[in-house]
């Protein structure tokens, strides 16, 4: 646990520490939450049911779940490391950057769909026009599910790890990831399933998938938050920042244009400086 007994108003916090900048270890872990959140918008199109059968009840019980349960959990992890160290405005950039990696992705397919599909290949695999048009809407559905869960989930995440850095000094990480963590959970469960499954399911059904998503997402992600805490403490150690969100505003839509252009152009000339 990252308990840091220095307040973020004190001469430890430094100017140098609380800098916001692009290094290679925030390169890294944005890449590696849109990879997290366009797998997830793949594998969101299939739900899934574990059939246990429990010898109290006459009916076997059974869990409904989609499949992108698996690995939308670890997007949170690699985003609450960037607000617990980089701060939430960087944070903010690398969630909507996602976001649109996710539009790029679902307009590709989009125009996949409507490509003609050669005959003999479509008769070896089955996957003929009409097959690959349900699949596409399948994963648009998906698609417009996965967004809003993420828009609420994630944003809730950070602004509550934000929040609440600062008014803890910094310490007791593991109790803000943990709160943060189950905020977003709330969320993005409630969001995606009833986006995702409002004309699918009965009301029950969906009570019940949102409820086992949310717990499932709040036990993996306390599962590996001591890999969450590690990983913070070991960029904060390596890039020397530790940014505190004082006076930032947690408006999603409340980035400017300016902060991702003197972020790049001062990580470009940084690299001229050293190819000189």
């Amino acid at each position: 646990m990252i308990d840091t007994a220095a307040s973020p108003l004190s001469p430890a916090a430094s100017p140098s520490r609380q800098a916001t900048r692009i290094t290679p270890s925030v390169i890294v872990l944005a890449i590696a939450f849109v990879s997290f959140l366009l797998i997830s918008n793949a594998l969101g199109a299939r739900v899934c049911e574990v059939t246990l059968p429990w010898m109290e009840t006459e009916e076997p019980f059974r869990l409904t779940f989609s499949a992108a349960l698996i690995s939308f959990p670890f997007a949170y992890l690699f985003s609450s490391v960037l607000t617990e160290v980089y701060g939430y405005r960087l944070s903010r950039i690398v969630i909507w950057s996602g976001l649109a990696t996710n539009l790029v992705m679902i307009g590709f397919l989009w125009l996949m769909s409507w490509l003609p599909t050669e005959a003999a290949w479509a008769a070896q695999t089955g996957f003929t026009d009409e097959v690959q048009r349900h699949w596409f809407e399948a994963i648009a559905h998906m698609f417009v599910a996965s967004v809003s869960a993420c828009l609420v989930g994630e944003f809730a995440n950070a602004a509550t790890l934000a929040r609440m850095k600062v008014a803890m000094h910094g310490r007791l990480a593991s109790l803000r990831l943990m709160a943060g963590s189950a905020l977003a959970a709330m969320l993005d469960s409630v969001v995606f399933v009833g986006v995702a499954f409002a004309y699918v399911l009965d009301i029950d059904a969906m009570a019940r998938m949102a409820g086992l998503e949310f717990v499932f997402k709040c036990a993996l992600q306390w599962l590996v938050l001591p890999l969450t805490i590690g990983l913070a403490r070991l960029l904060k150690r390596t890039d020397g920042i530790d940014h505190y969100d004082i006076g930032t505003s947690l408006n999603p839509f409340g980035f400017h244009w300016s902060i991702c252009r003197r972020l790049t152009l001062g990580r470009i000339a940084r690299f001229s400086r050293l190819g000189r």
